[in-house]
């Protein structure tokens, strides 16, 4: 199911530090809070480059965790969204935090 996710090398996400505390690119949705992980650097720059203006605040920098430390911030979250498409109304598949983790 999830065998197309395993074809990088780690995941990428936006974050900004408030701050001692990181902060990660997420959002709420009916089902619970969603983080957006990417696939790598210039994706997740491209997102932010495409969106800066509608993400609030500054500082945000593309970060790639090790998966530990990934796996740590997740577990905050209920769904993961990977590589957010960047066209309002693009289909968008969400993970299960647990579902993905397993995948990790």
């Amino acid at each position: 199911m999830f065998d197309y996710l395993r074809e990088h090398d780690g995941y990428v996400l936006l974050e900004r530090m408030e701050g001692n505390v990181p902060g990660y690119l997420s959002y709420s949705a009916k089902e619970g809070e969603v983080v957006c992980v990417f696939r790598s650097t210039m994706e997740a720059e491209q997102f932010y480059m495409h969106w800066r203006a509608r993400i609030p605040d500054a500082g945000w920098s593309a970060v790639r965790l090790e998966t530990e430390e990934l796996v740590k911030v997740l577990r905050n979250f209920d769904l993961v969204s990977v590589s957010l498409p960047p066209s309002l109304g693009a289909t968008e598949h969400l993970y299960a935090v647990e579902d993905f983790v397993d995948m990790l």
